[in-house]
């Protein structure tokens, strides 16, 4: 069976983007995963429900542990340093970062940060979960975990299931990586894409 597994889903935007762009329908399997509690509402669930196979929607960071994080929740922001403008609705950017920044060096939004202890889980534990049932399960991806992504990665490329993973779709979050070293992150990107290419998986950038 074909499975999409949304990581990243904050208001379902990108599954409403995939089930267009992958066709997906009533016999997929779709599990979904936002770790902003601010964010997630299971409510919002309801309206997906008879379009799949099967749907889940979990408040759990994805990761590659299980156990429990700090997330910084973007409650809002201000349009700038002056601060003069706040937008409640801003939330995008949440993220699990040692060094989280405090503003979008990219739109120059100031982030009002909110920490939270949240629940983790290991990328191996769902790709577990999905291929132990199912050994033919044909997977794809979309990975927006605003930055996570430098450590699931590695843990999905040294799972037992590279062969069922088809397609990834992933968000670099390079607006991140001015904190943490650019030209170490551009490197790291590129290891990354060389094994999972190597394995036969088609990668593409996600916006």
């Amino acid at each position: 069976m074909r499975n999409f597994l949304d990581l990243g889903t904050h208001k379902f935007e990108g599954l409403k983007e995939f089930t267009e762009k992958l066709n997906i329908d009533t016999t997929w399997n779709v599990y979904c995963y936002e770790a902003n509690p601010l964010v997630y509402n299971e409510n919002l669930l309801e309206d997906m429900k008879d379009l799949y196979n099967h749907i889940e929607f979990h408040n759990l960071a994805v990761m590659d542990l299980n156990g429990s994080i700090i997330f910084h929740c973007h409650d809002g922001a201000w349009s700038d340093h002056s601060k003069e403008k706040y937008v409640k609705e801003y939330t995008t950017g949440s993220n699990a970062l040692n060094q989280t920044p405090i503003y979008d060096i990219g739109n120059g939004a100031v982030f009002n940060i909110v920490d939270k202890e949240v629940e983790c889980v290991d990328i191996n534990e769902i790709l577990d979960n999905i291929c132990l049932s199912d050994p033919q399960a044909e997977i794809y991806i979309k990975c927006d975990i605003e930055g996570s992504e430098f450590l699931v990665l590695p843990r999905i490329i040294e799972s037992n299931y590279l062969s069922n993973i088809k397609q990834m779709y992933i968000e670099w979050h390079e607006r991140f990586w001015y904190n943490n070293g650019i030209e170490e992150k551009i490197k790291e990107k590129q290891v990354y894409l060389h094994h999972l290419k190597k394995a036969g998986i088609e990668c593409f950038v996600h916006h």
